[in-house]
């Protein structure tokens, strides 16, 4: 009797014992297991542009406020290139974040310029935040030019090569307004050395550059026309809104217009000038982690009033405006979708 008394006392201390155990491991919060370290790249466009700019930006903040996200700023050459090396290399889909627009989507689904021969299934490639808002027009320093009507046997540089994304929509508005690009003398250079040939009168006209620096509808010149318009006397092609409304009716362009009040291009700008704006992002593979997303979103987030510190570009990302590139949900990595209807952001956009 002592025995059996003895192994039910022993029994009963053991079930207390385990009940006293579970219950105290059930109040002990379980730590979440750390996050491993990740290295992300993030691939912009040549330095001295302010896309350029923005990603060293976004680099430094994340290496300033993330304990286990890691970046690295690199130059690139534009948003083909980028996505050509994600289609060639797989292995670096996970970790390459890059400058991309809403133009060469359209254009890469569409197989046009730079993409002609290179199919992919181009939805893969999902934005993840804003960058910035580009524009883009027309200026010459022949006062006779003032309209794109007036460039029939004029030399102009739409793009910096044939076949790319501003001559496409440059192409597409001019032909709606009746002009006949065929008969137009185009050359190809970049911003600064389009400038240079107009003003060493090699061309008639250029692009224009231009950047949206300040919330609602403040524009400024990109460094090659900024010093174009300080040391000639330029004047400025409008574009017209019923030719851009048929151009995207035709084809589904994402271009939009804005109209630019007058002197803030230059001096010569005496009227309301239209210009085409294309949204910037950052944007990466679908198979980047949802984790390695969220960060980046939560860095800028939390941080966005940091980038004007950077470039005047900078000042046009704010929280409400981090996902106003002008693409429905479905343009944007699922990760993105996520921390943005958390956040209460308005997926939208600036011609909205």
């Amino acid at each position: 009797m002592k025995k059996k008394g003895f192994l039910t006392l022993a029994g009963s201390i053991c079930v207390l014992t385990f009940v006293v155990v579970f219950t105290l491991a059930l109040c002990i919060p379980v730590q979440a297991a750390e996050q491993k370290p990740f290295e992300l790249t993030i691939s912009t466009i040549p330095a001295g542009f302010s896309s350029y700019v923005m990603g060293v930006a976004l680099a430094e903040q994340i290496n300033k406020n993330s304990k286990w996200l890691k970046a690295t700023a690199s130059e690139g050459r534009g948003p083909a290139e980028h996505m050509k090396t994600l289609i060639r290399k797989p292995e670096k889909r996970t970790n390459y974040l890059f400058f991309n627009t809403t133009w060469d989507i359209w254009e890469a689904k569409k197989q046009l310029g730079t993409y002609a021969g290179f199919p992919f299934n181009y939805d893969e490639f999902r934005f993840v935040t804003l960058l910035g808002i580009a524009g883009n027009g027309l200026c010459t320093l022949d006062p006779n030019i003032k309209s794109g009507k007036d460039l029939v046997g004029k030399k102009a540089i739409f793009d910096s090569g044939k076949g790319k994304g501003r001559q496409i929509a440059y192409d597409g508005v001019l032909e709606a307004a009746g002009v006949p690009v065929d008969k137009v003398k185009f050359q190809y250079a970049s911003g600064k050395a389009a400038a240079d040939n107009l003003r060493d009168g090699l061309v008639d006209v250029i692009y224009t550059g231009h950047i949206l620096k300040k919330l609602p509808d403040i524009y400024g010149n990109s460094p090659f026309q900024a010093e174009l318009v300080a040391t000639k006397k330029v004047y400025f092609l409008s574009f017209d809104e019923k030719d851009v409304k048929a151009f995207k009716e035709k084809t589904g362009h994402p271009v939009a217009l804005v109209k630019v009040p007058p002197k803030m291009l230059g001096p010569l700008q005496t009227q309301p000038t239209g210009i085409l704006i294309k949204p910037l992002g950052f944007a990466a593979h679908i198979s980047m982690p949802d984790e390695v997303v969220a960060e980046i979103l939560r860095v800028v987030y939390e941080n966005v009033d940091k980038f004007k510190e950077y470039t005047p570009m900078g000042a046009i990302l704010t929280k409400d405006t981090m996902a106003s590139l002008s693409v429905p949900a479905s343009s944007y990595h699922p990760a993105a979708v996520k921390f943005y209807n958390a956040k209460g952001i308005k997926i939208t956009g600036f011609d909205q």
